[in-house]
């Protein structure tokens, strides 16, 4: 994933990590599912932070730090991701996530680390897509869904106005309102 400004100039760590989030590092999941619509949003996963990182720092100029918080049902954990200035001094930025419903402590961990890396601009233009709403009630994105959002994107990092909210039908199309 070595990006560049143009075929000679490596971008600088800080444009690695803050360049928009390609189709291959977004994931989308079922945010909720009542009263005849789905909602699903994007997500970055930890492997995709970690390839960011790798790429801007190389392996062994950036690291990450856990902390345990709070107990029983108040608990929480604490990311810090450090990366080495030029100066080979170690900054760290931090952020935290509660337990997850699935998979709490490990969804916990990765939750921080997303948020952690968010601190440092990865893939926050994700607060910016649009809302995305399928049509009927799914516990599952259905393949034509995930295939027509994989330009979304493109689209983002150029720029191209979308609307707040997209609704799709099961198949990808977009649903139309009649008059």
């Amino acid at each position: 994933m070595n990006m560049s400004k143009t075929e000679n100039t490596p971008k600088s760590p800080l444009e690695i990590l803050t360049s928009p989030l390609r189709a291959d590092e977004i994931e989308w999941k079922v945010q909720a599912s009542k009263n005849g619509k789905t909602l699903i949003a994007p997500y970055i996963d930890s492997r995709a932070v970690m390839s960011r990182f790798d790429a801007a720092f190389g392996p062994f100029g950036w690291q990450n730090a856990l902390k345990e918080v709070g107990n029983g049902e108040g608990m929480a954990w604490l990311c810090g991701i450090g990366v080495k200035d030029e100066s080979g001094e170690w900054i760290w930025k931090w952020d935290g996530s509660g337990l997850s419903d699935i998979e709490p402590v490990k969804g916990g961990i990765s939750g921080a680390m997303k948020r952690a890396a968010t601190q440092w601009g990865v893939g926050r233009e994700l607060y910016n897509y649009p809302k995305v709403y399928l049509t009927g009630e799914h516990k599952f994105i259905p393949l034509d869904v995930l295939k027509r959002l994989e330009g979304l994107p493109t689209a983002i990092a150029k720029g191209v106005r979308l609307p707040e909210v997209i609704t799709l039908n099961p198949n990808g199309s977009d649903v139309r309102k009649v008059a």
